[in-house]
């Protein structure tokens, strides 16, 4: 008994572990014929199963950015523009920024009747668009050279003031003075003054609104277009309410300019409370500092190959660059020095006449500049806007027939001309300097302000230079 017992009970083993390993195997085919069908239906429908996947799985657990962006930086190139919001305050400060530091070059400008008139020996009209802009560029290529050394901030609240005595000191020197050379040199002293101080200026404005964007870019040159167009109500002001434009009407004149950058400069101070702007300016500083420390390090290391900014923006904005310094070329050429040479044929008074066609730009590319700012949404293709400014090289024929040709030379048809002439300006640059940011990352907007700024400049200071040249043989 004890033996079949253990027998039994060996064979029950026995039968226990077939039973077993035979379950196993069934188990392990089974397995492998489910996963086998699993592929099958991960292979069939991989689709599906990854939007499953992707829904049960919470990936913000997984996954940290590398860089945490704020609310207000703009980071690349394809932006819906709806989807971006404009800070009322940022966007006024912008704008009233690039309206004062435009407003002392728009002040020489629209007082040209009144310069040409106390200095009609010295080509005004030519010799001062060209010293302005000589003086903008050279100091453009020192910011663009050392651009890591300044600081916007305070560049902007040393510059303003600066502004201020130069607008109150050129009509009392210009006043008091008796000898004519020595007070054409002194103002020329002044533009030039000015001419630095807008250098600086301009490269931190436009840094700043790159910085927050696109659209602030719009609105900085929406301010420079609006200056132009306070100065013509105050010269016209000054014009109506002193006869022969002088004196006291210049005083005046010069002064109201003073007082509007004064409220630039204190609406700046004011906007150093909001906590965009201080953290645009740490972060400006902060940059400048490490890049300094980061030029001192690949000094040492002379393996390491860095990406130099100034080649990274121009390798992207070319394109934009050539825009804004063609169209401007162009402007300078033409404008103010070549246009103010056609002369009235039904006898409107020369300066009455000047003052008109230097108004009449003014205000149409304050026009052009403003609606490219509020239609931005509106895509534009890139060959119309390349459309348009090479066919404002008609408008070098067209003026130069107002000249020479008696047939061209009416009043309304070349205030038409300089209206559309100043209208496609104004749009032209306007899109070009808000365009030309997109294109690059947001570490080097900065530098692709100053570069459009200065490509900008160098467009006005050689089509100055063309203006004086020719200047000599008309």
């Amino acid at each position: 008994m004890e033996n079949n017992f253990i027998v039994d009970s060996i064979n029950g083993e026995n039968i226990g572990s077939d039973s077993m390993n035979s379950s196993s195997n069934s188990l392990q085919s089974s397995i492998s014929s489910s996963s086998n069908k699993s592929i099958i239906n991960n292979e069939d429908n991989y689709d599906d199963q990854k939007k499953e996947v992707l829904e049960t799985i919470d990936l913000s657990d997984y996954y940290v950015p590398e860089p945490i962006k704020i609310d207000f930086e703009i980071e690349e190139i394809n932006i819906k523009p709806n989807d971006i919001i404009v800070d009322k305050r940022i966007g006024f400060l912008i704008f009233i920024l690039g309206m004062g530091n435009m407003l002392p070059f728009q002040t020489f400008l629209a007082s040209l009747d009144y310069l040409d008139a106390i200095f009609p020996q010295y080509k005004m009209a030519s010799t001062f668009p060209f010293i302005y802009m000589f003086v903008v560029c050279l100091t453009f290529i020192v910011l663009l050279r050392f651009q890591n050394k300044f600081k916007s901030h305070l560049i902007l609240s040393s510059g303003f003031p600066c502004y201020i005595s130069l607008m109150i000191l050129t009509p009392i020197v210009i006043i008091t003075s008796h000898t004519s050379i020595i007070t054409y040199l002194i103002i020329l002293l002044f533009m030039g003054l000015c001419a630095v101080i807008d250098g600086l200026c301009q490269g931190s404005i436009f840094s700043y609104a790159s910085r927050f964007g696109p659209q602030y870019s719009l609105i900085a040159q929406t301010g420079t277009g609006v200056s132009s167009v306070v100065v013509v109500i105050t010269r016209l002001i000054c014009k109506l309410s002193d006869n022969n434009g002088k004196k006291i009407g210049a005083m005046v004149y010069f002064v109201i300019s003073a007082i509007i950058i004064l409220i630039a400069i204190f609406t700046f101070f004011y906007s150093l409370k909001i906590e965009k702007i201080r953290k645009i300016i740490i972060d400006d500083n902060n940059n400048k500092n490490n890049n300094n420390n980061e030029v001192e390090n690949n000094n040492n290391n002379i393996n390491e190959k860095e990406k130099h900014p100034f080649k990274e923006v121009f390798k992207r904005t070319y394109g934009f660059g050539f825009m804004v310094f063609f169209n401007f070329f162009i402007v300078l050429f033409l404008f103010p020095g070549i246009i103010v040479k056609i002369k009235s044929i039904n006898g409107i008074r020369s300066d009455w006449w000047i003052f008109i066609m230097i108004s009449v730009y003014n205000i149409s590319d304050c026009m052009g500049k403003l609606l490219t700012s509020i239609f931005h949404q509106i895509i534009v293709p890139l060959k119309l806007v390349w459309s348009f400014l090479f066919g404002k090289t008609i408008f070098v024929l067209f003026f130069f027939l107002c000249i020479y040709n008696d047939n061209f030379n009416n009043e309304p048809m070349v205030l038409i001309f300089l209206i559309i002439f100043a209208f496609l300006s104004g749009g032209i640059v306007s899109y070009g300097v808000s365009e030309g940011p997109k294109r690059v990352e947001l570490k080097y907007k900065p530098t692709c302000s100053i570069f459009l700024s200065l490509a900008l400049n160098l467009g006005l200071m050689l089509g100055s230079s063309l203006n004086l040249l020719i200047s000599f043989f008309m």
